[in-house]
């Protein structure tokens, strides 16, 4: 019951956005690109939980939340380690126990995203999962490439019996400066 509450909220919540072109006018739990994390966390908890992915290039950082959210289960936030707290990507996360019904919320995820922005290109397509070393799980991932140079994600993972985890679905919005680093930079 609660997943069915879950996927009619995060339904509405994208038909009721107006056209945008400006990945800042998207909002996943109320918080957009461009935020301050210190309206909506406190300093020292963020401070107290961030860390910084594995990357090489330790430019930016990430704190998660899974506490107080409406529509998402969890909520990843990345933003630059320059003591300013600007969001410069969110991940939110919801899971399925079956991945037809986590492919069937992507392609109204997909749609809804669609119809609010205007200025995009659209590629979608699988591959493995990196994190499961067997090779048997599978992203099926749709990406939004806006003109501005921020970009969108949405994947679906179809977890392998091996993981043990349940399927998930992503929603990801990300900055231009953020997807530019996570392309050019985050490797190096």
């Amino acid at each position: 019951m609660k997943r069915l509450l879950l996927i009619l909220i995060l339904t509405l919540s994208f038909q009721l956005l107006a056209k945008a072109d400006d990945i800042r006018d998207f909002e996943i739990e109320g918080m957009s690109i461009g935020d301050n994390l210190l309206d909506y966390f406190n300093k020292s908890l963020i401070d107290n939980e961030k860390e910084f992915p594995n990357w090489p290039n330790k430019k930016f950082t990430r704190f998660q939340s899974e506490k107080n959210l409406d529509t998402y289960e969890g909520v990843l936030f990345y933003f630059e380690d320059n003591g300013d707290y600007l969001i410069s990507s969110i991940s939110a996360i919801t899971f399925f126990s079956n991945i037809d019904n986590c492919l069937k919320k992507k392609i109204t995820v997909i749609k809804d995203l669609k119809n609010t922005f205007t200025k995009y290109e659209i590629y979608s397509y699988k591959n493995d999962h990196h994190q499961d070393k067997t090779g048997k799980s599978i992203n099926y991932i749709t990406d939004f490439n806006f003109s501005s140079g921020a970009s969108s994600r949405v994947i679906c993972t179809d977890w392998s019996k091996e993981i043990r985890s349940d399927n998930e679905l992503r929603v990801i919005l990300s900055s231009k400066e953020y997807t530019y680093f996570i392309t050019n930079e985050a490797y190096k």
